[in-house]
C-alpha cells in the first residue's frame, strides 16, 4: 500500500494497517515507513502510537462539537 491509498483510508482502517505490519514483527518506525507515513501526517488523522500497549489507535472523535444547547449566546434569564 502507498502513502496515498493509506491517508484515503478513515482513520480507524489507518491504525489496523499498521497495527497489521506491527504483529508481523515491525517497529513503530518501520510500520509508518512502509506506509509512507509520519507521525504529523497520522496527528492530522487522529492516529497515535500507544508506547505502553505497543499499538496504534485512531480517535472515533472528529469534527465540530458543540457542547451548549445555547447557541444564540443568549443565556436564560
Amino acid at each position: 500500500m502507498n502513502r496515498e491509498e493509506f491517508m484515503a483510508l478513515e482513520s480507524p482502517r489507518k491504525a489496523e494497517v499498521l497495527n497489521e505490519l506491527i504483529d508481523e514483527g515491525k517497529s513503530q518506525k518501520e510500520a509508518m515507513a512502509e506506509v509512507g507515513v509520519t507521525i504529523k501526517d497520522l496527528m492530522a488523522t487522529q492516529v497515535f502510537f500507544s508506547k505502553t500497549e505497543g499499538r496504534f489507535a485512531a480517535n472515533a472523535v472528529g469534527g465540530f462539537s458543540n457542547f451548549h444547547s445555547d447557541t444564540t449566546a443568549e443565556a436564560a434569564k
